[in-house]
């Protein structure tokens, strides 16, 4: 009975590595998120959602109004985002934020930015609540959310290797604040 009890505890020790515990951002990830943190509050695990790979198909991602841009001398309009980004690229994006296996912690100490502020906490609109980066080849996304406002935002790998932000699109974006004020 108690080889039974010990082989139950074992199980569930392993689940929990199994399911996101142990994982760590890479620092391909942290790269990005070095890119995007620049000051303010950051929720201090990332966001494990599914929802969102939904939204990463050309159709939907073509029919949003907007501009992306590598520069301010290459700019284009979200309509032509399948000339940027295929949907094999998309499909692989998917599959990853669909493989991910729970929440990630933040490390404060792989942050370049000392402005920003890790907190344990998801109650305010300045509170940043992020996806990790998922990368697939030289194209990465990554959700990133305030209460009322969702967004993703896609980076591409310069020839140099470095990671550039080329468009923001909006699923989300609400001014309602159901009692919370955007004042904290």
């Amino acid at each position: 009975m108690k080889r039974i009890y010990l082989y139950l505890i074992l199980l569930f020790m392993s689940f929990g590595s199994l399911y996101g515990q142990d994982q760590e951002l890479s620092e391909e990830q942290y790269a990005i998120l070095n890119l995007e943190l620049i000051n303010g509050m950051v929720y201090e695990n990332t966001n494990f959602a599914y929802y969102w790979s939904n939204y990463l198909n050309v159709e939907w991602l073509s029919s949003q109004e907007g501009f992306c841009g590598y520069s301010k001398d290459e700019i284009f309009k979200t309509s032509e985002f399948s000339k940027h980004m295929d949907e094999k690229t998309l499909g692989g994006l998917i599959n990853s934020i669909k493989n991910e296996l729970g929440p990630k912690k933040i490390e404060a100490s792989k942050l370049k930015n000392a402005e920003v502020k890790l907190v344990s906490e998801y109650d305010s609109n300045k509170v940043r609540y992020v996806s990790p980066p998922i990368i697939e080849g030289d194209f990465a996304v990554m959700l990133d959310r305030y209460l009322w406002i969702e967004q993703m935002n896609f980076y591409k790998k310069s020839e140099g290797g470095e990671w550039e932000k080329f468009c923001h699109i909006y699923i989300l974006l609400s001014t309602g604040t159901y009692g919370i004020s955007l004042l904290n």
